[in-house]
């Protein structure tokens, strides 16, 4: 649910043109805010880096696969976390997992994910144990990076790409095409938001008993 399996010439040149140019500024943006960061933090970036490319290069059964992604936003916070979102991404595109046109967008799908996760978190927490904390707040970035992807679709069936719509004849309106997918597709929504929450909670559980000073 966070990453657009869609081969390069199906979506309308200037939908993807936008997320490439989004996904650029807000990379930029993160890169210059946190230039002064300590060398262990680019380190941890690097190793949560490794390890979303590894939970997204191995499939799930039909389901698709994990990403991580909610957990590696708290861990290292919106600005790091979209550059994760963009250097992972980026690799799976040269990897063939997804067209490389394509980057940009599935950059801000996984990167709504890893942006909003801390901030839920840190709200949560106030009241919370990590574990559960993290739960809600997986649950909470998860719904922003199907609400993005979703944001996509409807775009993308808009301006008639065929390989976006469900109906490739184009016998259905883009609006009723994407209410379509959407309601076929959120009974997996439900498992694959279920199984990252309780990794992010088992996770941060873990963690705050051996590595606290690795939480927020």
């Amino acid at each position: 649910m966070t990453h657009l399996h869609i081969a390069d010439g199906v979506l309308p040149v200037w939908l993807w043109l936008s997320g490439l140019a989004i996904a650029a500024l807000c990379a930029g943006v993160a890169s210059y805010l946190h230039r002064h960061d300590r060398a262990d933090r680019l380190t941890l970036l690097a190793a949560l880096c490794a390890v979303m490319l590894a939970a997204m290069s191995v499939p799930i059964g039909p389901l698709g696969h994990l990403s991580f992604a909610p957990m590696v936003g708290i861990l290292l916070g919106p600005g790091l976390g979209f550059l994760a979102a963009a250097l992972v991404n980026g690799t799976l595109a040269l990897l063939g997992h997804g067209g490389l046109t394509v980057v940009g967008l599935n950059t801000c799908v996984l990167g709504a994910a890893t942006m909003s996760a801390r901030p839920a978190y840190m709200l949560l927490r106030r009241g919370l144990a990590p574990g559960r904390a993290g739960a809600l707040a997986a649950i909470i970035a998860l719904l922003f990076s199907v609400a993005a992807l979703c944001v996509v679709i409807a775009l993308a069936n808009r301006a008639g790409a065929p390989g976006a719509a469900l109906d490739p004849d184009h016998h259905l309106p883009g609006g009723v095409a994407t209410g379509r997918f959407v309601l076929l597709s959120s009974p997996f929504w439900v498992i694959a938001i279920a199984a990252e929450a309780l990794v992010t909670s088992s996770v941060l559980s873990f963690l705050a008993r051996v590595r606290p000073e690795l939480l927020p």
